[in-house]
């Protein structure tokens, strides 16, 4: 007699669930279902990856743009990608089973054995490319454990877009440097022979030699002088501004004078056929007098030369918020959305094909940015595009206005003084010390000059001068209470 255990159907029931569970498993590994495994035992959990896991790795691996080898410990390739093979202009089948270092430059030997014995890190080295040619490459090596032993994971990077992007880089910016250094000597150069005719000028005004038609040539080559010089002291400035040679003679200014005094100086170099509205109010900022009289005379002289006859310019200063706020605004020919990023770069203006006349040399808002910034300020541009004008606006820390005004002066020639005085005058050009001397000696002043420092420390005290004049390479840097 047989008897049924009810612990015995329990059992079967099991065993047939767990077989059923395996056999599904056994189908979903063989359509490519699963991609790994988690098996339990006694060293804890471990992973087994299927070959259909290996797949997108792969794939990835082989549509890299940098070289991928996997090697042995020795050395030997075992699996390469195509990159590689590209780089190195081998078959992909004469690549795998070669030892790398066919692949590596007698150059690159050295640290690329130092890599490959460490094992893991980074380094520059050369390969071999295509026709025995070497080229500079980023290796990166790790090492990955196995059971029958380390493998290495080599990456290489090519370098070669790099390295001459970087190239044309320091190629331009050396250019740059050069072209910068020829304009400041060449704006040198130009200095002295201007300072001659200039001073020659002032001799021949001084000394009524001028009259009937020979007048309006004169005045011609007053305002052509003044024009050339205006634009070398601005190409001068901007290579002292890069340089870092500028300093600002910081003092309390009433920026409504300031403002009023280069508006003048920009529209009084000739007749002016465009509206200009001035409207100011007392504002005061601790800055250098003539950087900041520079700065306004150039928006203003920027405004002018792209605003035609007939247009209207209009100049307001007021107080904001704590800051002295300018705006220049104009009916002008505008700025282009594409220009207006960059009109504050050196060298950068408005397309000269449209008005030669217009031209200039595209420094003059790029040193009224620099010199703002100096002060701690900013500067804008804004417009509604070609044709709709522009709008300039400048902005200043303002200060409480101070008790007593600070005078500044200004050496004027029409302002002579009452009584002569003992100047000593250096300037190492011959020909402009000939001039500044006969122009100071007709207004009545009794001069002693030397062509270097030398020279005239050893009139100082023989002379005692009541002023001391400076010419030194750049022009008249001070004449004071002449």
């Amino acid at each position: 007699m047989v008897t049924h255990h009810p612990d015995n159907d329990e059992q079967t029931h099991v065993l047939r669930r767990r077989l059923a569970e395996a056999e599904e498993m056994v189908r979903a590994i063989r359509q490519g279902e699963i991609d790994a495994l988690v098996v339990e035992g006694a060293a804890g959990n471990q992973v087994y990856t299927l070959r259909s896991a290996e797949e997108p790795y792969r794939n990835l691996v082989e549509q890299m743009h940098e070289g991928a080898v996997v090697l042995t410990s020795r050395g030997d390739i075992l699996y390469s990608n195509a990159r590689f093979a590209a780089l190195v202009g081998e078959p992909l089948e004469s690549v795998v089973g070669s030892h790398v270092n066919r692949f590596v430059s007698a150059s690159g030997r050295d640290e690329f054995d130092t890599l490959l014995h460490a094992g893991s890190g980074r380094c520059r080295s050369s390969l071999i490319g295509p026709l025995s040619v070497a080229f500079e490459v980023s290796v990166s090596l790790t090492t990955t454990v196995e059971t029958n032993g380390g493998r290495l994971n080599l990456i290489v990077t090519d370098l070669r877009e790099l390295l001459e992007a970087k190239s044309n880089r320091d190629r331009a910016e050396r250019e740059n440097h050069t072209k910068d250094e020829f304009l400041a000597t060449m704006a040198h150069e130009l200095r002295n022979p201007l300072s001659a005719i200039s001073a020659a000028l002032g001799v021949l005004e001084l000394a009524h030699a001028v009259a009937g038609p020979a007048t309006r040539a004169h005045e011609i080559i007053g305002r052509q002088v003044k024009h050339i010089s205006h634009l070398i002291n601005d190409l001068l400035d901007v290579e002292r501004l890069v340089s870092g040679k500028i300093r600002l003679n910081r003092q309390p200014l009433d920026m409504a004078e300031a403002v009023q005094r280069a508006v003048a100086t920009a529209t009084g170099t000739a007749p002016l056929d465009r509206d200009i509205d001035i409207s100011t109010e007392p504002v005061w900022v601790e800055g250098d007098v003539l950087r900041v009289e520079q700065v306004v005379t150039n928006i203003v002289v920027n405004a002018i030369k792209y605003t035609p006859p007939g247009g209207q310019i209009r100049v307001t200063l007021r107080a904001d918020e704590g800051d002295a706020l300018l705006v220049v605004e104009d009916t002008g020919a505008g700025i282009s959305p594409a220009l207006l990023p960059s009109i504050f770069e050196r060298y950068v203006q408005a397309d000269r094909t449209l008005d030669c006349a217009r031209g200039g040399l595209g420094i003059g808002l790029s040193l009224v940015r620099r010199l703002v910034e100096l002060h701690g300020g900013t500067v804008d541009a804004s417009s509604d595009g070609e044709g709709l004008g522009s709008r300039f606006t400048v902005r200043m820390r303002s200060i409480p206005s101070p008790h007593t005004s600070v005078s500044v002066a200004v050496a004027c020639t029409q302002d002579r003084p009452a009584t002569p005085r003992r100047v000593l005058l250096i300037e190492d050009s011959g020909e402009a010390r000939e001039r500044l001397r006969t122009t100071l000696e007709l207004a009545g002043h009794v001069v002693y000059d030397a062509a270097d420092a030398v020279g005239a420390l050893a009139l100082v005290k023989p002379v005692d001068p009541d002023h001391l004049a400076r010419l030194i390479g750049e022009g008249v840097e001070a004449i004071e209470g002449l």
